[in-house]
Parts: structure tokens; sequence; C-alpha cells
């Protein structure tokens, strides 16, 4: 059932996202070829260009307003109006129902950023740039182990903190809106008053931890000795395991208050 629920978000979803993406990937085409031809140094041109380049950069500022309030809004409207009614009807138990809107939301976010950070890369580097960042890439693993350094082991780190801080932040938004929802009134403005408390706390708990975990690179550093580069390496990797850690505690926090809010405080529109 998990899987034809998200089935049927990806297409409920698809509609939203494809002609964003489609306009986007249109002018980083028809930006490019305007950079690589000169056509913005025609008088005539000038001001096409000029328009299509403010064109291209708001359709990449609406792929990531568009993936934020996709998230809000098929959440929203799927629990928290008339149509929960009949999303709870379903033979599906909450967990099913929360990880069908997370998983698509978490997949259509990092497809987001993907086709931004491509984008952006095809419209800004040229042929010499490439060349000089694909030597870098093809040198990187043979310096890495010259150092000691696990290069695969800090990359597979560096998503996967990626990744639970994104699923957490999805997660921050479920629970803040079935909170809001609470309310028989001002559900949007509790809402945001309810994200913006998490927020806060998350950044005090981060505070309150930060020293614990620099405090080994502090007694290196004390000691007036420079670390080396396995144990700049073993430091980052270290805090990028804080913060997935942080992230898990958070994320597992906010899907406890989710699915207590779905199953016993429901006040639907």
């Amino acid at each position: 059932m998990l899987g034809k629920l998200i089935k049927y978000e990806f297409k409920g979803t698809a509609r939203l996202y494809l002609p964003f993406f489609a306009l986007l990937v249109l002018l980083t085409v028809v930006n490019r070829l305007s950079l690589q031809f000169g056509l913005g140094n025609s008088e005539f041109l000038e001001i096409p260009a000029v328009i299509s380049m403010m064109l291209y950069i708001v359709a990449v500022v609406a792929v990531f307003v568009i993936a934020m309030v996709a998230t809000i809004q098929r959440f929203y409207k799927n629990f928290m109006t008339d149509e929960g009614y009949l999303m709870f009807t379903l033979p599906v138990s909450q967990d099913g129902l929360i990880l069908s809107k997370l998983i698509v939301a978490t997949i259509w976010n990092i497809f987001s950023v993907l086709i931004a950070m491509v984008s952006l890369f095809f419209l800004l580097i040229d042929g010499d740039i490439w060349s000089a960042m694909i030597e870098v890439l093809w040198r990187l693993p043979s310096l890495a182990a010259a150092n000691g350094i696990n290069l695969f082991s800090i990359c597979a780190v560096i998503l996967l903190a990626m990744l639970t801080s994104l699923v957490a932040g999805i997660l921050q938004i479920y629970a803040s809106i079935v909170i809001g929802c609470m309310s028989s009134r001002h559900k949007l403005i509790l809402g945001l008053g309810v994200y913006l408390g998490f927020n806060v706390v998350m950044q005090t708990a981060s505070l309150v931890m930060l020293p614990f975990v620099t405090n080994w690179f502090t007694a290196i550093t004390e000691q007036g000795g420079s670390p080396t580069p396995v144990q700049v390496a073993d430091f980052f990797q270290g805090t990028m395991l804080y913060g997935i850690g942080f992230s898990l505690v958070f994320g597992a926090v906010f899907y406890v208050i989710t699915r207590l809010m779905l199953k016993k405080k429901l006040n639907l529109e």
C-alpha cells in the first residue's frame, strides 16, 4: 500500500514540479547560447538577453520556492482539510501516510537541488574550467590515499549528513503544521510560531553540544602542533557525524509529534 501511495503522490506533485523544471532547462539553454555567442553584446539583442537572464534567476529561485510550497501544501491539503477524512479511511497506518509524503517530498527536494546545480554549472562554467575540475577530481583519490585519508568515507558522511538534515527539516515542517492545526483559528500563525520555536530549540541544543565537538581539535592546537591531514579529516568526519546524530534525534522527535497529532489531535477544516 505504501508503494501505491508513493506512486499517486508522485503523480499529484509532478504536475507542479515538472513545468518549472522544464522552464529552468529551457532558460538555461537560452542563456548559455546567449553567453556562448555573445548575443548580449549586440545592441539589438541586449535587452532580450538581460530579460532572459532575469527570468533564469527567477526560475532558479522558483524551483526552491515550489519545493518548499509543495512540501507544505501537499501535507496540509491531504491531512488537514476535508481530504483528511478520506485519507484516514484508507487501509494504511499513520506511518504509511507520513512516509509516503516524506519520501516523495525528499526525492523532489533532492532533484530540485540537483537540477539547479547542474543548470548553474552548465551556464557558468566553460570548457577550460571543466577540464581543470575533471583533472582535480581525477587526482583527488590518489592525493587523499597518499595522505592516509579515506575519501569514500568522507563523501559518504557528507551525503548522509545532507540527507538526514533534509529529512529532519521536512519532518519539522510536518510537526509544525499538525501542531498549528490544533487551533481552530490562526492555524498559519501558530504553525509558523511553532516552526520558529523548533529552530530556537535546535540552535540552542547545537550551541550546547558544539564545545564537545571542538574540544579534540582545540587540544591539538593548544599543544602547539599543526594537525595532520588525517586529523583534520577525522575532525571533519566527526563534525559531520555529530550533525547526522543531531538530525536523527530531532527528526525522530518531529516524526513522533506528527504521528501522535495525526492519530489523536486532528482538527480538520
